[in-house]
Order: C-alpha cells, then structure tokens, then sequence
C-alpha cells in the first residue's frame, strides 16, 4: 500500500533536520506548507518516490541531499533561495525535470554536486554558487 505525508501538509518550520529514508512504499513526498528548515534536508533511499515537491522552502540552514532514488522523475523546489552548505542530487538515473530557484531568483549555495543523475538537470537549476562538482 503506497505511504503518504498528509500529516505533514501544515507543517511550516522544522527546527533542524528534515530526514526521509528508506521507505520503500513511500510514492510522493510533498512539503506544501514548509518555508524553512534549520538543519539539513536529506531525503535517501525510498525506492518508490517518483515525486519530491517542496513549492514554498526558501531557506535550508545546512544542506540538501537527494540520494539514491531509482525511480525518481520530478524534483521541485522552486523558491529555494538559500542553502548554507552544498546541493547534491545522486542517483536517480529516471530524473527528467528539476526546478531548484528560478532564473530571477536563482538559489545561494556553496556547492552542487550531480552524480548518475539523467541529463540535462541544469537548465532547471539556477543556482548562485562559487563551485561545481559534476558528476
């Protein structure tokens, strides 16, 4: 039976990290409420997610890890405008669109990384940084 984060859908702030792993029933993970998180935001290993979707996160106090997501098609974090470390997307060789910040409003970050990820994933990422790791 596919798993979902209804529960979720009013939460506005997390205190420090964000973690969702490791759930293999879990098909969509979707944030509509949440504009910022104090930690890090790490999302690992669920091997039915095909949808990631945070549409208001502005600020991730530490980092962004999506990781090891075999079916994943859509990640959208379109007002993301501040990441105090780096951005990595690893493993997710179905990714077809992505949408981190917007062109006028691209996201700071230190770092982004891609590994095994489906290409092209740049034109969806604007991204305001000083370095770039590809993969």
């Amino acid at each position: 039976m596919p798993l979902h984060l209804e529960q979720a859908a009013a939460l506005a702030h997390v205190g420090d990290t964000l973690y969702i792993g490791f759930n293999e029933d879990l098909e969509r993970i979707s944030f509509p409420a949440l504009v910022t998180i104090g930690g890090a935001l790490i999302i690992e290993a669920n091997g039915a997610v095909k949808e990631i979707s945070f549409p208001k996160l502005e600020r991730i106090q530490k980092y962004l890890h999506i990781h090891d997501h075999a079916g994943l098609r859509t990640v959208e974090l379109p007002k993301l405008r501040t990441v105090g470390g780096e951005i990595s997307l690893r493993v997710a060789p179905n990714l077809e669109k992505v949408r981190i910040a917007v062109a006028s409003a691209p996201v700071e970050a230190t770092r982004l990384e891609i590994e095994a990820c489906s290409q092209p994933l740049y034109p969806g990422i604007h991204l305001k940084a000083t370095s770039h790791q590809p993969g």
